[in-house]
């Protein structure tokens, strides 16, 4: 597969070609090369993390990119280590010694150009992204992974610094087997996945205090992965914090590649999360994963205080798609579950999306008021649905109280529901923990009886 402009492999074969034919004229008589172990010993290290899912025109500009990185933008006395983010496989190591020959591209092109051919070979194939995925795979890289395999595998000199990281894929988070933290569709984790261990997520850290120094991360990608400028933000966010948390910062994250090129050849530092008012909300305390919208009219039916129809007739029609929201003022965690029939499955916190529909959290802090809801977009049929509340945690002395809405076929109905515990189980089951459950009687809130539902099938 070749994937190169014309201007461009002829310029590199040019100066291939050149070092090859003069390398007495680049490497003058009496020259101390050091060799390449020598060298590595005490350069300082650059790592580069590659997605294995470039699409086709994301392919020729990363590999220009890191051409020009190896044969004139990295300075002397440096290692360049190349990887793949997501299988977490060295792809290629170069090492430049201190020598001021190699201040040449000529000299760099003919001495690296065995790792230039492994990285070209490495961007030509075409990997096959991974079953059960989602769209917007495209340039999928698995950062927490990779973040602990820098950890495990690489140790920085005494005396260095953070590691610079340049990281060259897709943010949103996505692994075939482990759907439930994925990042597409408007998902973001919460500050919840910060404060947990690696056991119960996978942005957790392990055990143990904060590194004392993690990567400096200079992240590009391609494209426009993001539902919307909320989505760019909350992830943005998300991985500054996280960066943190490892021990490193997130010095730039954009689209523009050059850029994030020379902020990463000059270890440029970026702005940290503190100074963009970027803290972990003490607030989110569970590692869940939630959507972030500004799209008020997405959840109006849910959040409006006013409803134009109080009392709205039995619908017409028994099967179609569905949501069904809570709303409550306390200062306590809920949780909505729902499933669309007994055996079928559930949705909430920790299972955000099934082939029915999808949870949805509320992102945007509101003060004073809480709200969740689930839709199911596929068809159900209504009767069948069950739906509950959790009270997961908190102390409320008179039991949670809290306004059901659901949106069927365009019109809004309106139910009350009721916990009697006074403190949160944290989401156990079982009959010892009922008094922590409410259920919601979807056909009873939709005013569907015997009555109704024979003249529904008498209409049909």
């Amino acid at each position: 597969m070749r994937f190169l402009t014309p201007a461009f492999c002829l310029c590199f074969a040019s100066m291939a070609l050149a070092a090859s034919l003069h390398l007495s004229a680049a490497v003058p008589s009496g020259t101390n090369v050091p060799a390449k172990d020598q060298a590595a010993e005490a350069s300082s290290p650059f790592v580069v993390g590659l997605s294995p899912f470039f699409d086709a025109t994301a392919k020729d500009p990363v590999y220009q990119s890191l051409v020009r990185l190896i044969v004139q933008d990295l300075p002397l006395n440096t290692k360049l280590e190349v990887y793949d983010a997501y299988n977490l496989k060295s792809i290629t190591q170069v090492s430049i010694p201190s020598a001021k020959v190699f201040d040449s591209p000529k000299t760099r092109a003919n001495q690296f150009a065995l790792s230039i051919g492994e990285i070209k070979q490495f961007l030509a194939q075409d990997n096959l992204k991974a079953t059960g995925t989602k769209d917007g795979f495209e340039g999928a890289i698995r950062v927490p992974q990779f973040f602990d395999f820098l950890s495990q595998n690489h140790s920085l000199p005494r005396g260095a610094s953070n590691l610079p990281l340049l990281l060259i894929g897709n943010p949103l988070y996505q692994d075939s087997k482990e759907p439930g933290f994925s990042m597409v569709e408007g998902y973001v984790p919460s500050d919840g996945h910060l404060r947990v261990s690696r056991e119960e997520s996978v942005f957790g850290c392990s055990s143990g205090e904060t590194p004392a120094r993690g990567p400096m991360v200079y992240w590009a990608y391609f494209g426009d992965p993001w539902m919307s400028d909320l989505h760019r933000e909350k992830v943005e966010r998300f991985w500054s914090l996280y960066a943190e948390r490892r021990g490193g910062s997130l010095a730039s994250f954009s689209t523009d590649l050059p850029t994030a090129l020379a902020a990463f050849c000059s270890v440029t530092p970026g702005p940290s999360a503190a100074s963009k008012g970027w803290v972990p909300d003490p607030h989110q305390t569970r590692p869940e994963m939630v959507r972030a919208t500004r799209n008020v009219e997405l959840a109006d039916w849910l959040t409006s205080d006013v409803i134009r129809d109080a009392h709205p007739p039995p619908p017409s029609r028994l099967t179609g798609p569905i949501k069904i929201g809570i709303r409550w003022k306390d200062d306590i965690d809920l949780d909505l579950y729902a499933a669309p029939r007994r055996d079928g499955e559930t949705l909430f916190f920790q299972h955000t999306r099934s082939p029915e529909g999808y949870y949805f959290k509320d992102h945007r802090s509101s003060p004073g008021r809480e709200y969740e809801f689930i839709e199911f977009e596929a068809p159900v049929d209504v009767r069948e649905v069950q739906a509950f509340v959790n009270f997961y945690g908190g102390s409320c002395p008179r039991g949670p109280r809290g306004e059901v809405r659901i949106e069927y076929l365009n019109r809004i109905y309106t139910g009350t529901f009721a916990i009697a515990s006074t403190e949160g189980n944290q989401g156990r089951s079982g009959r010892k923990q009922a008094d922590c459950w409410a259920q919601i009687p979807v056909a009873e809130i939709l005013r569907i009886d015997k009555e109704s539902t024979e003249a529904v099938r008498a209409a049909n």
